[in-house]
Order: structure tokens, then C-alpha cells, then sequence
């Protein structure tokens, strides 16, 4: 897939850009159900004990960003191996010193057991982009609820650090995600982490009505976010990236395609998603709905959970360009509804204090079932399933979850 027919019609492409994100009446954020941000403030406006929870917990968690720093890629105390400290730089979680060499390089894998030199925010970029997508998804949403700009003010603040300002931008590339200590400056599988660059472009939207978001802002932000869709499809990391079969291959599908649709291209995002039918599902699902590739893992459970999420919220943003891909099923019934369903006895919890099935692959923490909820519920709407949503409304914590607000319940 080429790009360059997408960058030579910049100014054609930032028209589809605003047209894609004009109006709150009906705007298209992808990080939630279509429609549902509307019908969301309106249940806000009218204090709707559904939302009420997860609204107060959203507003909590922005003001609390309020009172944060804007994060930036340039805090860290060391580059990449570039030299340039603007490039994102972040290291394997799984990989440790060798402890038989004196320097203990190269690193050597343990699989799910997380190195915390890797979440250093000294050394490298993956904490401070986690929190930079959680404080722009919580700010820019209680800014559309609340039309109260002082989160507006803050949000825009925080992009134009992260993606505009000469000197605390990022590069618009991840050349050295989770690189290997000793071996490799950055791999393909480091893009996994941008999930929240993604997502903070997308909720950029939600300020279009914020005067001070001004239009050389949106130029800018557009610009950054062309660059990083050409990087995603050409480079050797993206196409590596591209080519991965398990979670990392979904994972890389979902930002590709939510990126096109805030980009306006809509027929790129189609493509993307209407292949995750063969590249993804059919390959990644067994007719019973296991996931043999997530559940090898030292962490299946939890790994057959995260891919799930990706392959949901690709479905999810199926509903944007009509790709069908909560219903789709390969001849032998490998879909991802069925997936769902598969993890569904060591999810639910029985009233009648019958204890739940033994997980019978590896798992070395413990289980995470609470997780599973926004997987349930975004089942239960698209069947209308009743027992699917009493599965997620039985964790205690579900009540205020964001998915709430995003995706809130359409049963009838």
C-alpha cells in the first residue's frame, strides 16, 4: 500500500480531515460507538443513573490531569541510539540482563515477567505516552461533556507539547520501540505501544469547538499525523509490524485503521478492516474459539483477553465504514464472537457459589476477570444479550468503567 497519492493531496486530505470532525452533534470520535458520544451528554444533561458513576470518575480524572505536567518524549535523561532526543525511545519489557556476561548484554528473555527498567521513566517514553493518552482521553472527553474549556485548555496545551512545539515535539516515528540492549536500537513490535498516539489524535476532534485550538493547530497536528500514517505502512518497523500473525498484528490493524478514519480515509480504513476477516480472524481463532497463539504464552489468559480487544475494537470501527466484523464467521465458525464465548466460563461468576472452571493453560499471575466486562458488553449489544451484560455488570468496578460512556448499554 502506497502513501504517496495520500501526501500529495495534503490540503484535499485536511478538508476530509475537517469535515471528518466538524460539529458536536454528530461527532466522530472512534474510540467509542457511533453515536454514542450524543446520546451519552444528553444522559449526562438529564443525570441518568446509568453514566452518572463513570461521569463523576471521568471529571475526577481530569482534574486531576489539570494539575499534571505535560509529558513530552524529550524528559528522558537518555536518547535512542539516534542521538536525537525527540525520537521515542523504549525498551523490551520481557528482555534481562544476562546474568552469565559481565556487562549482562545482550539482554535475555523471560516472557511475561516485566523488566522495570523498561517502565523507567528516566530511561524511556513508555510510561510518559501511557500517560499522555490518559490524560488527553480524559480531558478532551470531559471537555465535550462538560463544555468546559478549562480541560480543553489543558488538552490542547498537552498536544501541542507532545506533537507541535519545535522543542519538545516527537519525531513522527517509532524507530526505536522496545529495542534489546546490546543487540537492537528498535523493533517492529515496539509499535504495539502507540496504540495511545492513536488515540490522543483521535480525541483531538472532541476540541474542534475550543476557540483556542486554533487552525494553524489543527494544520500542524494533521501534518504530524500524515507523517506517522506514511511511517506506519512504508517503514521496515511497520511492515514488520504488519506481518506479525498474533496481537501485535491486530494491534497494528487497529491503529492503522483508526488513524485512517481520523485522517478521512475511509477506503483505507475499509481495506484494513475488511482483511482482518482472512489475516486475522481466520488465522488467529479456532473453531471453538481459542486463540493458540495467546494461549502459549506464559500469560494466556490474559494475552487471549488483549487480542480480543483489539480484534472488538476493530469490529467496533467496522460500524464506520460498514465492514461487518462482529457477525463474520470463516466457514468453521471461527469469529470472534465465538472467541468471546470461549472465555465466557472463566469469566462469569456463578451466584449459586458453583466455583469456576479451571484455567488449564499457563497463566503465572493471577486472573484478571474484570478485564473481560467491556468485551461483554460490547457482545451483548451487537446480540442484544442479556446474559452477556449481567456477565459484565457483575464486577463491582464496572459501574463508573469508562465503556460507560463510550459504549453504553443498548439493550433493549
Amino acid at each position: 500500500m502506497k502513501t504517496v497519492a495520500y501526501t500529495l493531496t495534503f490540503f484535499a486530505c485536511f478538508l476530509s480531515f475537517g469535515q471528518a470532525h466538524a460539529g458536536n452533534s454528530d461527532v466522530k470520535y472512534y474510540g467509542a460507538d457511533k453515536g454514542a458520544l450524543t446520546i451519552t451528554k444528553a444522559k449526562i444533561k438529564s443525570h441518568d443513573k446509568d453514566v452518572s458513576p463513570a461521569y463523576l470518575k471521568l471529571i475526577n480524572e481530569a482534574d486531576s490531569a489539570l494539575k499534571l505536567k505535560c509529558p513530552t518524549v524529550t524528559d528522558k535523561t537518555i536518547s535512542a541510539i539516534s542521538g536525537d532526543v525527540h525520537d521515542y525511545y523504549s525498551t523490551a519489557p520481557y528482555l534481562w540482563p544476562d546474568p552469565s556476561k559481565p556487562n549482562g548484554l545482550p539482554y535475555m528473555p523471560r516472557d511475561g515477567m516485566i523488566n522495570p527498567e523498561s517502565r523507567n521513566p528516566l530511561y524511556t517514553d513508555k510510561m510518559r505516552l501511557d500517560q499522555f493518552g490518559k490524560m488527553i482521553d480524559s480531558l478532551s472527553l470531559a471537555y465535550y461533556f462538560s463544555d468546559n474549556t478549562k480541560y480543553a485548555e489543558k488538552a490542547a496545551s498537552c498536544l501541542r507539547t507532545w506533537y507541535i512545539n519545535p522543542a519538545t515535539r516527537m519525531n513522527p516515528n517509532i524507530n526505536y520501540g522496545q529495542a534489546v540492549p546490546g543487540l537492537l536500537p528498535g523493533r517492529g513490535i515496539g509499535i504495539i505501544e502507540g496504540k495511545a498516539i492513536i488515540s490522543t489524535i483521535d480525541a483531538a476532534s472532541l476540541l474542534d469547538s475550543y476557540k483556542e485550538w486554533a487552525q494553524a493547530d489543527k494544520t500542524a497536528l494533521h501534518k504530524w499525523s500524515t507523517e506517522y500514517f506514511d511511517w506506519l505502512l512504508t517503514s521496515e518497523n511497520g511492515q514488520e509490524e504488519a506481518n506479525m500473525k498474533q496481537n501485535h498484528g491486530s494491534m497494528y490493524d487497529l491503529q492503522t485503521a483508526r488513524l485512517a478514519l481520523v485522517l478521512g480515509l475511509n477506503d483505507t480504513a475499509k481495506s484494513i478492516l475488511e482483511q482482518v476477516k482472512s489475516k486475522r480472524i481466520a488465522l488467529q481463532i479456532e473453531p471453538d474459539g481459542a486463540q493458540p497463539m495467546e494461549l502459549r504464552r506464559t500469560k494466556g489468559f490474559q494475552y487471549s483477553l488483549f487480542n480480543l480487544e483489539s480484534l472488538s475494537e476493530l469490529a467496533q470501527l467496522g460500524q464506520w465504514v460498514n465492514v461487518d466484523l462482529w457477525n463474520y464467521e470463516t466457514n468453521d465458525e471461527r469469529g470472534i464472537l465465538n472467541a468471546i464465548e470461549f472465555m465466557r466460563p472463566y469469566v462469569e461468576i456463578h451466584k449459586d457459589g458453583v466455583p469456576l472452571p479451571v484455567w488449564h493453560y499457563e497463566q503465572i499471575h493471577a486472573l484478571t476477570r474484570e478485564r473481560a466486562a467491556p468485551l461483554f458488553r460490547m457482545a451483548a449489544n451487537v446480540n442484544q444479550d442479556k446474559h452477556y451484560e449481567a456477565i459484565a455488570s457483575q464486577f463491582e468496578k464496572f459501574a463508573n468503567s469508562r465503556v460507560q460512556l463510550l459504549r453504553p448499554s443498548r439493550i433493549q
